[in-house]
Order: C-alpha cells, then structure tokens, then sequence
C-alpha cells in the first residue's frame, strides 16, 4: 500500500491497558515480523482509557505495565518506557468521560474527535521525515462484539464505525470493488495551530480499519478451537519441519529463516480478511505478566488455551451505505442539501414533519457534525403501534446494530404542536452514568424552532445542544430513560 513516499502506520485502538496483550499479540507480531523478518513499522497503541476502575491509583500503575509489554512485543524501547512525551507509540487516556468500567457510556463523538486528533498528531510528525502529503494508517481495534463482551470494547467499535462515517470520506472504489476511506486534516502551522482560513495545507490520511473477530461460543475459544484448529496448525508445522532437514533446507533455499518462521507468523490474506498466526504463548505469558496487577488465575489460563493467543482473525469494518452522505460536487462550503431521509413501503404512514421542517430542525438542533447525515424513522406510533414496549425495543434494536448513540425524538400533538428532544446518548431504560448533549425544542411557527437547553459559550460550537449529564442520580443530575413500566420517556431531569 506505501510507495517511496508512504509509509504505513499501524494504530491499534483499545480500551484498557492489557487489552493489547489479551486479544492482539498475534496480528501485532505479525506485523512486526513479516516472513520471519525482522521489521520497524510504525505502530501506534492508541489506549482510550488507564483503567482505573478499582481505584483512581491503578491509572498510573496500568500505564506503566502498558509499556512495559509493549516493549516485551518490540513495539517501543524499554528506555521509552513509561512514555515521557505526548509523541510516544504508546498513549493512554485519562479523560473523565471514558472511565473505565462497564456501567460506562463512552460517546461516539467523543471517540471519533479523539481518533481524529491522534491520526492528525502521528501523521504530522511523519510529515518531518517524508516530503509526501499522504499518509496511510491502518487501524486495528475491537468489532461490534468486542471480544469479550465489555461495554467499553463496543464503545470503541461504535466511536470507530461514527469515525469512519461521520469524519471521512468513503467512496467505492469501481476497478477494485473494495471501499476507499479517506481522511481530510489541515496540516498545523509552524506554531501548531490550524489556519481558521481556507489557506491551509491539507493532508490526505488513506484509512484502512480492521476489527478483530468475536469468538462467541467460549466452548470453541477456549477449548474446541484446540482440535479443529491447533493441533493441525502444529502437525503442518511438524511436517514442514521435518521435510526441511531431511532435503538439508534445499526447498526453502530461498527462505533463510527455514520453515520455522514460515509457520511460526503467517499471514494470510483472503479478501476482506487477515489471518495472524503465532506459536510463541511464551512470549504472549511474558507480556500479560507485564500487566501484574490484572494477571490473576483465570487470566493465566486465558493465556494458555485461548484462541487469541494464537490466531487473530481481522475483517475489514463494514460500510452502512445508508449513513453515507451523497457525494457533493464541490466542497467550497455552501449550504447543505435538504435533508435526505431513508426510503420506506409505500404503504407507510407519512413522516410527521415536511422536509423544510426536517432541514430547520437540522441547523437548530443537531451538532453540526450530524448535519450531512440521512435521517431513517425508527419508530412511528401508526405504524409500529401504539404500545411502549414496541418503541423501546426498536431503539434498542437500532442502537444494538448501528452503534449509534444520538436520539432525535420528535411528538406532534392533537393540537398540532411539534415538540420533542434530542440526546447525544443512548435511550435505554437502565442509564448508564455518563455525559452527553441534550436539549428539548419546539416549533414556535412555521420551520422556526425553539431550543431549550442550548448553550454557544463554554467551548461548545454553536449549534451544539449543551453537555449535561446522562444517567445521574443527583439532584443536578440529567438523564435520558425509557421506563415501559410507567410508560415514560424522559429527556433531562434535575
């Protein structure tokens, strides 16, 4: 993928110091250790969070276990280690808005704008090195499962698929039929700041994003997985072996690493997908043991007998085509098109809003970093019937499949009266603590909206509902629930 100009940059995004130990030491040391050779890419750990759950004492303590398997994996020196500078291969977040946790809610924007950042910092600095104004970054992080099921690992495939389709540019490409995703950032100037004007110089980051397969069935990853897979991984590799030395080497003459590297770090590439394989849970007990403060019994056995420690299983992430804004002509910042909603039956009931109210609605309320998306009705009261339970069960059906965590609810009255919130959260009936931007509206007359809630100081952009909080018991505290029970949909509190 790089010419002499390019070079690749791997950037693994995860949620939890240990994560890269416990699921991705085989594509990382694939990486690596292409055919045997011994490489230096660039690969960046990207870790969104320092896991201090227990107590706000293990951030630090996790941070440096961090790097210390990181070194173990030759991913950065033991001297870099802890990180001294925000220019390390290995970043871990401390942010109050991604704590770990799995009563957690990590937002989607958050997560897109903190890619974006670090995309933007690690590509500038390779810009020192390399005259070319095109980067290629290959991410690598959780898919919609997570892995193991823990709701930050989704957190972070949902803010990664927002990222892919609300910062980037997706196109398909027609020769090679594969999806193109590429970012747009404006380079710094020698300050480090970003021209507010149009004279700036842009990057083009070319984005390939890879997520690693959920194994579900934990009888398979942890036991079944053995059989089927293992031992005729090592039975090839005994054959091969024993092939080489009775032929003295003479069929992987051209192979100076002998057929041990050949079936030790093979990867195959099949289409959309990756296939790591490494034979080496020495090496992946050494870095798992770096991580001393979560290495306890059951980890020890994961270690041993998980699929993830011998074979990762990348795809590339999946494009919704429906939340693809169309592609415009020019980019010279005039106005957005109307918005454009998603089609329906045609025996559907009619949306309760007209399109210059959809598009009104749109630049009052929405962030701006919503504006281009197409709107699709989840529910609707004479369609989907008049029954609580139905609603809450189609948002959480959408919210389960898209990873999306925004929610536009729109009422209109007996009287006529369009009212309605929106919530930069997930809608559930049991809140997660959290922080989210939130704000009630109404249509005052004719496509002119009131909002409640809104705020364009404090660092916030305009047309962006304030920040509140989400899932709260406090007396301050906002939340955003669905409760079938008491048939009630409340947007903010306090």
């Amino acid at each position: 993928m790089a010419t002499d100009q390019e070079e690749d940059i791997w950037l693994l995004i995860i949620a939890h110091p240990d994560d890269e130990s416990m699921f991705f030491i085989p594509a990382l040391r694939n990486i690596l250790c292409l055919d045997g050779k011994q490489l230096k890419p660039k690969i960046q750990i990207l870790c969104l969070s320092n896991g201090d759950y227990r107590d706000v004492s293990d951030g630090p303590i996790r941070t440096n276990e961090l790097c210390k398997a990181c070194s173990l994996l030759g991913i950065i020196e033991e001297k870099n280690c802890p990180p001294a500078a925000a220019a390390s291969a290995v970043v871990v977040l401390d942010d109050k808005q991604m704590k770990d946790g799995p009563n957690e809610v990590w937002n989607s924007d958050l997560i897109a704008d903190t890619v974006v950042k670090h995309i933007q910092k690690i590509t500038t600095a390779q810009q020192q090195s390399i005259s070319s104004k095109r980067s290629n970054v290959n991410i690598i992080t959780f898919d919609q499962v997570g892995v193991s099921g823990h709701p930050n690992h989704v957190d972070v495939f949902r803010g990664i698929k927002h990222f892919v389709h609300e910062r980037c540019q997706v196109k398909l490409d027609d020769d090679e039929k594969k999806w193109m995703i590429r970012l747009k950032l404006k380079r710094p100037n020698a300050n480090g700041k970003v021209n507010g004007d149009n004279n700036y110089p842009v990057e083009e980051v070319d984005l390939r994003v890879l997520t690693l397969k959920s194994i579900s069935n934990p009888l398979y990853k942890y036991f079944l997985w053995i059989f089927v897979e293992l031992i005729p991984m090592i039975l090839i590799w005994l054959v091969s072996y024993t092939i080489y030395f009775l032929l003295g080497g003479l069929l992987f003459s051209k192979n100076a690493h002998g057929p041990w590297h050949f079936t030790r770090m093979n990867t195959t590439s099949d289409g959309k997908q990756i296939r790591c394989r490494l034979f080496d849970p020495a090496l992946v007990w050494l870095a798992m043991a770096a991580h001393q403060s979560q290495f306890v019994w059951y980890r020890r056995l994961s270690v041993l007998f998980s699929r993830y420690t011998y074979l990762n299983d990348l795809h590339e992430i999946n494009i919704d085509t429906s939340l693809l804004a169309e592609e415009e002509g020019e980019e010279d910042g005039d106005a957005l098109p109307p918005v454009k909603t998603i089609e329906e039956d045609d025996d559907s009931p009619k949306f309760i809003l007209s399109n210059a109210q959809m598009t009104a609605l749109r630049e009052a309320v929405l962030p701006i970093g919503l504006h281009h998306r197409p709107w699709k009705r989840i529910y609707s009261l004479s369609r989907d019937g008049d029954s609580f339970v139905s609603f809450e069960r189609h948002i959480a059906n959408w919210n389960a499949k898209f990873g999306d965590s925004s929610t536009l609810l729109v009422v209109k009255t007996t009287k006529g009266e369009v009212i309605g919130g929106y919530a930069d959260a997930i809608a559930t009936s049991s809140p997660r603590p959290g922080t989210a931007r939130s704000c009630l509206f109404r249509e005052e007359k004719d496509c002119t909206f009131q909002v409640y809630g809104k705020q364009n100081s404090a660092g916030f952009f305009e047309g962006s509902p304030q920040r509140i909080q989400s899932g709260g018991t406090s007396g301050s505290s906002k939340k955003i629930i669905l409760d079938s029970s008491r048939r009630i949909i409340a947007f903010g509190g306090g």
